[in-house]
């Protein structure tokens, strides 16, 4: 689940970690596979040469508790290629730290499933992929490299998975409720989200919910003012620079005010409306499963809080939050799916035979058997055509939006938005939500952030 947006931190001490380390330290599994790679001297006979094709490569992952299963997959992929050795590195919980370290100390991890924004900020020491060498990438949904591409048009990551954000709902509810039968892609603009919502009160039903805390509200909510709604990265760069350089009133942004508009909406038929930041995730996950509340703003990771009380018999999913009310923008039918995490390859410290042995593992790792990756990180696959199931029917329910290529850019999201984001703005966004402040105060707060970002 991402509780905060991803961050752009440790970038300048790990660049600094790894170009001391490439002064003082090579790697010592380098030295061995370059020495292999020129044929080992005096080594002529036909069994060094065998032992010349041999590789060792290592992969560390920031993923908790799956150990175990990504050493499973090294072995399969291992049996494969028997020329290559793969090393594992446990999870550690220091996640980003636990890199530079191994930067540092000369055993850099060929592959490594990092953060977007750790192997962008670090792209001098990575290796980028070729799309027209590396022919496997167009199984990839284009729509989730954008943010590992660098400024100079290189990709510097695979995706491994993806989240979504939006209305989760309980499908069994809404129909008891309403007395009808509940199709989501009928939620096309705003007003029909209210009408949705007047329909389930009247069946004596809580329509929707807010968990009220500020990395659901500063984070993932307001986050959608800067994403998809504007377009192409580009175009969400370009909006973000023009916040900062103090070039846009956000009072009268249209993007801005029709994504209130329907934060309205969901305030108005809020579950949680006598205590709006209550902010407690598990008690919202058991209203949602008990039926009392129908729909909730959240994520597809929702299904942690739902699967342990949710009832068999009940149908779940997930679908776009509508930003506008024009039931003809296809933003109102576009899921908010991001990429989570990425593979990257080592260049400053892997030699040539490393980095191809990297990029195998990284294409087998992708597509050499799916549904066990499916069923290792319990999310969606960014990758068209997968035949995956997933025990999550929130998750099945995000794969059909990636299938169907029904998803916007979220960029900003993944890589825009400074650490402190999600804190700050989310206070703003509580104070809005408990009426402190109205549209235009929130608004004008939001803009004294991007402004004060420029003097940073």
């Amino acid at each position: 689940m991402k509780k905060k947006l991803v961050t752009k931190i440790v970038s300048c001490a790990l660049v600094s970690i790894m170009a001391i380390s490439l002064m003082a330290c090579g790697s010592k599994s380098n030295t061995s596979n370059n020495s292999n790679s020129n044929g080992g001297g005096s080594n002529s006979n036909s069994e060094a040469s065998k032992e010349d094709a041999k590789t060792t490569i290592s992969l560390y992952t920031t993923i908790p508790g799956k150990d175990k299963e990504f050493e499973a997959l090294c072995d399969e992929f291992m049996k494969a290629n028997p020329n290559i050795t793969v090393n594992y590195i446990a999870y550690d919980s220091s996640e980003k730290q636990k890199w530079m370290t191994l930067y540092a100390s000369g055993e850099a991890p060929t592959v490594a499933v990092m953060d977007p924004v750790d192997i962008r900020e670090n792209k001098e020491n990575m290796l980028p992929y070729d799309s027209s060498t590396d022919t496997w990438m167009d199984k990839i949904d284009s729509a989730y490299l954008d943010v590992f591409k660098s400024d100079d048009g290189k990709i510097y990551g695979i995706p491994n998975s993806v989240q979504a954000m939006g209305i989760l709902y309980n499908k069994t509810t809404i129909e008891k409720a309403t007395g009808e039968k509940f199709d989501p892609s009928t939620i096309k603009s705003t007003s029909d989200l209210a009408a949705l919502c007047e329909k389930i009160k009247k069946g004596g039903v809580s329509p929707i919910m807010f968990t009220g805390v500020d990395w659901s509200l500063g984070s993932h909510y307001l986050s959608q003012v800067f994403t998809g709604i504007r377009g192409t990265a580009d175009q969400q760069l370009a909006f973000i620079n023009d916040l900062k350089a103090g070039k846009v009133d956000l009072k009268k942004d249209a993007a801005w005010n029709s994504v209130m508009g329907t934060f309205d909406v969901i305030a108005k038929y809020n579950y949680n409306s006598s205590d709006p930041l209550v902010g407690n995730t598990d008690i919202d996950g058991q209203a949602m499963a008990k039926g009392d509340v129908a729909m909730w703003f959240m994520g597809d990771w929702g299904w942690s809080y739902l699967s342990k009380v949710a009832s068999a018999d009940d149908e779940y999913g997930i679908m776009p939050c509508p930003l506008t009310d024009d039931p003809k923008d296809a933003i109102n039918q576009q899921l908010g799916v991001f990429p989570s995490k990425g593979y990257s390859i080592d260049a400053s410290h892997s030699n040539a035979a490393q980095q191809a042995a990297g990029k195998k593992l990284v294409e087998y790792l992708c597509f050499g058997n799916q549904q066990a990756m499916a069923d290792l990180l319990q999310v969606a696959l960014p990758y068209k055509d997968s035949k995956v199931t997933y025990s999550s029917p929130i998750v099945q329910s995000t794969q059909s939006y990636i299938q169907n290529q029904a998803t916007y850019s979220t960029y900003a999201f993944s890589l825009l938005l400074p650490s402190d984001f999600w804190s700050e703005n989310g206070a703003v966004m509580q104070r809005y939500l408990v009426k402190e402040f109205d549209r235009d105060k929130a608004a004008g707060a939001i803009e004294d952030y991007w402004k004060a970002q420029n003097k940073k």
